[in-house]
């Protein structure tokens, strides 16, 4: 589908990539694919997190492909968070929805869930690898399970406790609460999810978790050593910035 000028961009794709060469020519495929063959009116944003490696020059190379494809390109490295903030600050569509560039979790699961922001109200879709549904396929290894679900206690004992998976790469927003809720947000790499999601629940928004399918695909660039124990601190320090958070609710 052609965006003509004039039209109201329906839904925004953000995709964080950094140093995903290999990876991204795959799913940028699918994704576009996905965005031709939807009847909503699409726009993909690609955010270049500062690589070193030719992702720039290969998303690049897509734009040929889906007129409405931009590439935000960031001069050094500054963290997933930081790189979904600036997609979704610069984002057109209706929905927002942030996803991995590995192509762990499919496009599809965009159409799949989307009615619960269109038809049933809610403001927030955060897919999950811990919630289970009949067709959801799973291919999780097993120490990243393990460390996700011990990671997840700690989340559910001093932030929240109705959301089971803050980490996957796949939440779609009202693009109005997605832009209010990043304007906020102070932590900029694989912490952010959780800063999102603790002042979403302090505002008041409404949110959903629902089962995706995922698959793992190698070549993570998450630290399995270091970068949970620096999200165990990014617990206390999304405590701490947020807990006078009271006047700064929802608007009716």
């Amino acid at each position: 589908m052609i965006m003509q000028i004039g039209d109201r961009t329906e839904l925004s794709v953000i995709i964080p990539a950094f140093n995903e060469a290999k990876r991204l020519p795959l799913f940028l495929d699918e994704v576009i694919a996905y965005c031709a063959n939807s009847k909503k009116i699409c726009e993909v944003i690609v955010v270049d997190d500062g690589s070193n490696d030719e992702t720039f020059k290969i998303a690049m190379c897509y734009k040929g492909k889906f007129q409405n494809l931009s590439i935000l390109k960031l001069e050094r490295n500054r963290g997933k968070g930081y790189a979904v903030k600036e997609g979704i600050l610069k984002a057109k569509g209706d929905i927002c929805v942030y996803i991995d560039a590995d192509g762990s979790v499919s496009p599809k699961e965009i159409e799949k869930n989307a009615h619960y922001i269109l038809k049933e109200g809610y403001d927030i879709f955060v897919g999950s690898r811990v919630l289970k549904s009949k067709n959801q396929i799973l291919k999780v290894r097993r120490h990243r399970k393990f460390i996700g679900m011990a990671f997840n206690f700690f989340v559910q004992t001093f932030l929240f406790k109705h959301i089971r998976d803050t980490q996957c790469g796949f939440k779609m927003f009202k693009k109005e609460v997605a832009q209010s809720l990043f304007g906020k947000c102070y932590l900029t790499r694989f912490g952010f999810d959780m800063e999102i999601l603790y002042l979403a629940n302090k505002m008041g928004y409404r949110i959903k978790e629902g089962p995706v399918s995922w698959s793992h695909v190698s070549g993570s660039k998450v630290n399995l050593f270091i970068d949970p124990v620096a999200m165990f601190f990014n617990i206390f320090q999304i405590k701490i910035w947020h807990s006078k958070l009271t006047d700064d609710k929802k608007p009716d």
